[in-house]
């Protein structure tokens, strides 16, 4: 059977599972409609012990449970219908004289119970003939022990709405799709050395257990995210038994990373990978204190900045930002929290009815029993000790209102444990601006009519994105930091973009093991950053550093456009070609967006599934939709950074949020406005977002 008929086959079967589920459905969704129906018109009439009445709702319950089964069924299988499988092992049992052939894909699927699966879920025992071995011997756990073997063929294949688009022989795996169909399309000698080179470093990377901390530096196009992807997969298969996709956590670059990265890598299947901004989680946990400004906040300021010293010639303004996030700050910061030891508290003798502890004891229990703990938590310690050893000695609990009470008035002793005024007082102390304290009243409406409407005050402080984390910093240190994430690995995204300061909150927050991976070059400022510098201070001696410096999933022709704009080497890898970045001059900003259609119409043409239009700021990514509306007819989506899901077709979007995606062509409008250092880093950035096509519009002024 050749593979398209063996796709075809598939594909048929696929399509009467479907039919039989939507049959089940429909018969599941009338029974419990029927259910519904009967308990109501005779729910009077149950046995008086209600025996009835629990047969039938566990009868309800066991159909609604099945629907759900049957719903969840349709949804993997209607997934496959697009991409059934996407590997096959030809493996021969020790013994055997012939192979047997099997296709993994993300999902189990069988024509019919007590027959061989047509399609094995990659998480199968023996499926790890496909992900742990090369061509050659093999074994692999079954349940009736260890079953030994060899592997005589592997291939890999790109199957895109159900048609088969390539499929690719090789004796080891080819993780990345751009390799894989250069392979497929030109399988030369030279070709496949370079190939196999790249795979094997990539695959050290994927397969690696025994660094906890491993940290990969990558040049723009050397596959970092998608062997970030297939590392967690290949993580979440060998270790099923004690990881599971809930408790591995992707710190993004944005919101809609982690619903891209999920259309990369199809192995995942349905199980979903916890994702989160450093940015969102600040917000959350400085809200009581005011509105925490994010980083692409600070990001349009600095662009406005930019254009300002540009158009009238005036230098910028100090970085506090960068400042604040580095070493030195934390420091500073740190050398305030000791002093905060001994200014912060005024010990005074404690009484509280038959309780009784002097002034000198406070002191000694607050510097010499409880050092380690926070500042503003050891006066509660101190509080659950004299509660402690009150009920010892009467022998009775005290009253919740009672150890309120106490617990309160220990605390008195601080001056203040205002997260806000005490970190102004500290750059007060910096000679730095501080944040203005502002409320503003609210009416509440209570659900209690005889409460009626209370007012209360809400913070409406705009705290600085250079302030925020610094002040993040401060209420760890200070009070008792949030209880170690229940994550058991973490990958970080864009590690470029962290500060060291940033860092340090990460190791307050996560105690397992990490994957952290990026590229000094692309970072979102002029100045390059090598964190990889100063990851063992924070993380320990144990951080293994990976190097991938070979580019090749743009085209040869757009990665020295890019590495031009930056002074960079070009970078060594697939020698992959393509047309050269297209520069366009225009007359005004109609006839660009006339063009720009023309170009997208194009690509489309060429069955490009993402194509990018990628702008400075997010006010011009809404002017460019709109101009791009009135000679286009597709839907074009908005991308801000609300988003939450990444679409493919076409979309306008600020470079910020483009970094860590990838598009098969990237169109830039108003290039005649990267004139800075700070502009030239954006437009690097925009142009390494291009597979295959690069174009630029310029308005001659």
């Amino acid at each position: 059977m050749t593979e398209k008929e063996y796709l075809s086959l598939v594909e048929e079967k696929l399509n009467i599972r479907l039919k039989e589920l939507d049959e089940k459905i429909s018969g599941s969704e009338k029974d419990i409609g029927s259910m519904h129906e009967y308990f109501w018109d005779n729910y009077g009439e149950f046995d008086e012990y209600g025996y009835e009445q629990y047969d039938n709702s566990k009868a309800l319950e066991s159909s609604v449970l099945q629907l759900s089964e049957f719903v969840k069924q349709k949804h993997r299988y209607e997934k496959m219908l697009d991409s059934p499988y996407f590997g096959r092992i030809d493996f021969v049992y020790d013994g055997e004289d012939e192979p047997e052939s099997f296709y993994i894909g993300i999902g189990n699927f069988r024509e019919a119970k007590g027959k061989e699966p047509l399609v094995y879920d990659w998480r199968a025992p023996i499926s790890s003939l496909f992900y742990d071995y090369d061509k050659g011997e093999a074994s692999f756990v079954a349940p009736i022990g260890e079953i030994k073997g060899e592997i005589t063929r592997k291939k890999q294949y790109k199957i895109k709405h159900g048609k088969l688009i390539f499929e690719l022989e090789n004796e080891i795996n080819i993780n990345d799709e751009i390799l894989q169909q250069a392979l497929s399309e030109n399988a030369n000698a030279y070709l496949k050395s370079i190939v196999t080179t790249i795979q094997k470093e990539q695959n050290s990377i994927i397969r690696d257990k025994n660094h906890r901390i491993l940290a990969v530096q990558g040049c723009a196009g050397s596959g970092k995210t998608s062997v970030a992807m297939h590392r967690i997969a290949y993580l979440l298969y060998h270790n099923r038994k004690n990881l599971s996709s809930a408790q591995v956590m992707i710190l993004s670059p944005n919101g809609v990373f982690s619903d891209y990265i999920s259309r990369i890598l199809p192995e995942l299947g349905e199980d979903n990978i916890n994702e989160m901004t450093l940015d969102t989680f600040a917000y959350h946990e400085l809200r009581e204190f005011g509105e925490a400004e994010d980083r692409y906040d600070e990001i349009e300021r600095k662009l406005s900045a930019e254009k300002f010293k540009h158009e009238f010639g005036h230098e910028k303004q100090h970085d506090e930002a960068a400042y604040k996030g580095s070493r030195d700050y934390v420091k500073e910061l740190d050398g305030f929290i000791m002093r905060l030891e001994y200014e912060a508290v005024d010990f005074k003798d404690f009484e509280f009815g038959k309780i009784r502890m002097k002034e000198e004891k406070i002191a000694e229990f607050f510097y010499d029993k409880f050092p380690e703990t926070p500042i503003f938590s050891r006066m509660r310690k101190i509080a659950d000790y004299l509660i402690d050893e009150y009920e010892t000695l009467t022998q009775r609990n005290m009253d919740e209102e009672d150890k309120y009470i106490l617990i309160e008035k220990m605390e008195k002793m601080y001056e203040s444990r205002d997260l806000l005024k005490i970190y102004n007082r500290f750059l007060k102390e910096q000679g730095k601006k501080t944040i203005k304290r502002r409320y503003e009243s609210i009416t509440v409406v209570s659900d209690d009519e005889e409460e009626g409407r209370t007012t209360a005050r809400r913070a409406i402080n705009h705290i600085p994105y250079e302030d925020v984390f610094p002040m993040l910093y401060l209420k760890y240190k200070t009070v008792e930091p949030p209880e170690k994430q229940n994550i058991r690995h973490l990958l970080i995204d864009e590690m470029q973009d962290y500060s060291y300061l940033q860092y340090r909150l990460i190791d307050l927050m996560f105690d397992c093991p990490m994957t952290i991976l990026g590229d000094k070059a692309q970072t979102i400022d002029e100045k390059h950053q090598d964190v990889l510098k100063f990851l063992p201070e924070i993380f320990g001696k144990d951080v293994f550093k990976v190097t991938l410096d070979k580019s090749y999933r743009s085209t040869t022709e757009i990665n020295d456009f890019a590495n031009s704009l930056i002074g960079a080497d070009s970078a060594t890898g697939v020698d992959r070609h393509g047309e050269e970045p297209l520069t366009r001059k225009t007359k005004h900003k109609d006839e660009m967006y006339e063009l720009m259609s023309k170009d997208i119409e194009d690509c489309i043409k060429e069955d490009y599934d993402t194509i990018a239009v990628i702008t400075q700021t997010q006010d011009e990514a809404v002017r460019v939709c709109n101009g791009l509306k009135k000679h286009l007819d597709k839907k074009i989506n908005l991308m801000s950074r609300d988003t939450v899901r990444f679409e493919s077709g076409i979309c306008v979007v600020p470079f910020y949020l483009a970094k860590g995606l990838e598009f098969d062509a990237v169109l830039v409008p108003d290039k005649h406005k990267y004139v800075t250092d700070f502009h030239k880093q954006a437009l690097y950035i925009e142009a390494t977002r291009a597979l295959h096509k690069l174009f630029m519009y310029v308005l001659e002024l």
